[in-house]
């Protein structure tokens, strides 16, 4: 999804109550506990502890302090309660609580939990906010690895800084800079995500697109900053009306404001920073270095050529194409509903102030964006280096945005182009095209990614 939907109104003495509430627990949930005495007293243990002992107890209703009383924690709450009780229904009465295990997800926090009941164990996760209340709820099979583990590090020598941006008075994006030890002032490259509410390291099930990278570069002596989008800090209760987002709100301006704070970093090299987009991150990287005086560099992952609008209709009837059959007539209503909304977007009549369904809940201003933003001609426009890196496995953006940006881009010789066959949209290893199904699998980065990239930025003069 390109972001989430906000069907809803506060006041705003509502909405400052709230953000203050969460907010205040920003420095609790972007620190890990370490020792055994804090991990034995953190509070998101004990709230899931307390959430599923009201399940075990057959008292349910204890939990609604959980959800938050806006719509989507309404919403979140219902959605909550039917899954615990189909699972319940299928596999009887919760036998035991057993172990809790922790996630840092960007400023928020993630459980998971060893369920055993009457047919064996299964996995609970709790996804939970700033201010502590539930925003996602899942039940998995039980699993070895409960959650992303890193890939084995062979050079230690860098330490990890906590960094806040504040784009304007009304946002704040907490970010973390993977930082070389050395006496030499160091290349960074700030990572910019692409569509959807994504943490800083960009988890996706129980991978970390952006740490994997960020922890393969800083072994090569490159510093990455890392820091939460926008749409994920603020993805139920934001400060800003979402009928006003487009690329520019969504991704551009924090891009921008991360790049003039890394700038000043003393450690870090100011006239070597570069940014690298990936997806719709790569997208808006034109728009991004236009803003940055100085930008040494753009790395392009997975770069689209051509509007959203243009792209959604070719990836849903590919997931329609792998859709298994028992799962194929629901898939169909999402494919038809989203074209349908696609057709609206893309209607010449459609103006600021029109009411109708639009995909994703977005409102005109952000479709009206995509559709008159020509990124293939503002590339162009560009002449510090480029390079771009694209997989062969990837159904989100395809060989055919690649060839558009290569075509495009021909002749100009800051430009360079990476075609990897066997990676697919998270850049992971695999053979054929991928699968929406793989989002579930454990994998990493393919280590070419932090190879091509490192090249880039010390090759590039």
């Amino acid at each position: 999804m390109l972001i989430r939907a906000k069907a809803y109104t506060l006041t705003s003495k509502y909405k400052a109550m709230l953000l203050i509430k969460r907010f205040a627990l920003v420095v609790l949930v972007c620190f890990v506990y370490n020792s055994k005495a804090q991990d034995e007293v953190n509070p998101y243990k004990k709230l899931t502890k307390q959430f599923i002992g009201a399940v075990k107890r057959n008292e349910p209703y204890k939990n609604y302090r959980f959800f938050d009383t806006t719509f989507f924690g309404k919403m979140i709450e219902a959605q909550t309660d039917r899954t615990i009780q189909r699972f319940i229904k299928d596999h009887g009465p919760i036998v035991a609580i057993e172990k809790t295990e922790l996630d840092t997800q960007g400023c928020k926090m993630a459980t998971a939990t060893s369920i055993k009941v009457k047919d064996g164990k299964y996995l609970w996760y709790h996804y939970y906010d700033q201010g502590s209340y539930i925003t996602r709820f899942a039940i998995d099979t039980f699993s070895k690895q409960w959650f992303y583990i890193p890939e084995p590090i062979t050079n230690t020598n860098f330490t990890k800084r906590e960094i806040l941006l504040q784009t304007n008075g009304f946002i704040q994006l907490p970010g973390t800079l993977y930082l070389p030890k050395t006496t030499k002032k160091c290349p960074v490259v700030i990572m910019v995500h692409g569509s959807g509410p994504h943490d800083r390291n960009c988890s996706i099930g129980k991978n970390k697109i952006f740490q994997d990278i960020a922890l393969q570069l800083v072994q090569k002596g490159i510093a990455v900053f890392l820091y939460d989008k926008r749409t994920y800090v603020y993805q139920f209760i934001d400060p800003f009306p979402i009928d006003s987002m487009d690329y520019n709100s969504e991704t551009v301006d924090d891009a921008v404001e991360a790049f003039y704070v890394i700038k000043k970093i003393k450690e870090l090299d100011s006239n070597r920073v570069f940014i690298a987009g990936h997806s719709q991150g790569a997208m808006c990287a034109p728009l991004i270095a236009k803003q940055c005086k100085g930008l040494k560099g753009l790395m392009l992952l997975a770069a689209p050529g051509r509007s959203l609008l243009e792209i959604l209709p070719e990836q849903m009837d590919y997931i329609l194409s792998v859709t298994p059959e028992e799962n194929r007539l629901e898939v169909e209503k999402i494919n038809t509903a989203i074209k349908w909304q696609v057709k609206n977007a893309m209607k010449p009549d459609l103006t600021l102030k029109s009411k109708t369904m639009l995909p994703f809940g977005a409102k005109p201003k952000y479709w009206l964006f995509d559709r008159n933003y020509k990124v293939l001609e503002e590339g162009k426009k560009l002449t510090l280096p480029i390079v771009l890196l694209q997989g062969g496995r990837d159904y989100n953006v395809t060989k055919k945005d690649y060839d558009l940006w290569v075509e495009a881009m021909k002749g100009k010789p800051n430009f360079k182009s990476q075609w990897i066959e066997n990676l697919d949209h998270m850049f992971f290893e695999g053979t054929g095209m991928a699968n929406p199904s793989d989002i579930s699998n454990i994998g990493h980065v393919s280590k070419v990614i932090g190879e091509k990239m490192s090249e880039f930025v010390t090759g590039t003069k």
